[in-house]
């Protein structure tokens, strides 16, 4: 169960950081000013608060494996299609369908807590955090290789 949700909790971890790369790397190609480049992340964040009470109601309703398995299909497909985007318009769109998806964070961390142990659930929650320092990790590894 620690490595499932632990390798979402590296994706999203990893799909946050992007947005630390996205803006400076497109913004001379594009010809982005700040404000374009900032409302990247806002379309991200905005995507991630619909995204958090959407997937809480639907891991509520029909389990929390079901609600991350969407969230994790809609933030792959959109996260590679963003990757092809043409314009900026369509960037923006499918960032916001990214956090949407992202917005489903939480229920990795509740369906991993669910089978642990009350009294262990602060040392396993410490574990399950260290996923998300991995994930920062390889992203920042990753855009450094590119430079």
């Amino acid at each position: 169960m620690l490595a499932y949700a632990g390798l979402g909790w590296i994706a999203e971890a990893m799909e946050m950081m992007l947005l630390s790369f996205i803006g400076p790397a497109i913004q001379p190609e594009w010809g982005l000013s700040s404000s374009e480049e900032s409302f990247i992340s806002t379309a991200t964040f905005t995507g991630m608060l619909v995204g958090a009470y959407v997937w809480g109601v639907v891991s509520d309703s029909y389990g929390r494996k079901k609600g991350f398995l969407g969230a994790s299909i809609i933030t792959s497909v959109a996260g590679l299609l963003s990757a092809f985007a043409p314009n900026y318009t369509l960037l923006l769109i499918l960032r916001c369908f990214i956090g949407a998806g992202l917005g489903c964070g939480h229920v990795f961390s509740s369906w991993f807590l669910e089978f642990v142990p009350t009294p262990k659930r602060g040392t396993w929650m410490v574990v399950f955090a260290t996923f998300w320092t991995v994930g920062t990790i390889i992203e920042a590894s990753l855009a450094w290789v590119r430079t």
